[in-house]
């Protein structure tokens, strides 16, 4: 599901409204900016996120500011477009369950965790001027991808 560049919605959705089954979300540029969301009780099924900061408009600085919003059944997780988020050493260690990070499109971030997760089988990091560009284990990031686009298929499918 893909919920992006919607200056007229609100990011607030009730508990329940999320599909059961959802399991991939990309979502973010809406009305209110990512750092004044509250819980998004997302459904357990979900695997892969993708958040999209407002460039400017979104304070977020440091990544333990976001961490509510991310359930412990995510695989992948991207984080993009968070100009002045500078900090990611906080806020990954309850995501025992990420293989996949990718970083992009924050200019200003300029650490990683000293420790990544043991899970963890792929780091992407792109357009991010004070970190350097990184593609690990890119074979691991095409399956992703892959998976990623099964996942968004059978959803589909089910939601008609």
């Amino acid at each position: 599901m893909k919920i992006l560049s919607c200056p007229s919605l609100d990011s607030s959705f009730p508990s329940g409204v999320w599909p059961p089954n959802l399991c991939s979300l990309e979502i973010g540029a809406l009305k209110k900016p990512i750092s004044e969301w509250g819980d998004q009780n997302f459904p357990a099924s979900l695997v892969n996120l993708e958040l999209w900061g407002d460039d400017e408009s979104d304070e977020v600085r440091n990544f333990s500011e976001m961490s509510h919003l991310f359930p412990s059944s995510l695989t992948s997780l991207g984080i993009l477009g968070f100009d002045n988020l500078e900090s990611l050493s906080t806020g990954l260690q309850h995501l025992t369950s990420l293989q996949h990070l990718t970083i992009g499109y924050c200019e200003n971030v300029n650490d990683l965790p000293e420790t990544l997760l043991p899970s963890l089988l792929s780091l992407t990091t792109i357009h991010c001027p004070k970190l350097p560009e990184r593609d690990i284990n890119l074979r691991n990031f095409w399956w992703w991808n892959i998976h990623r686009d099964k996942c968004e298929n059978r959803e589909s499918s089910q939601l008609i």
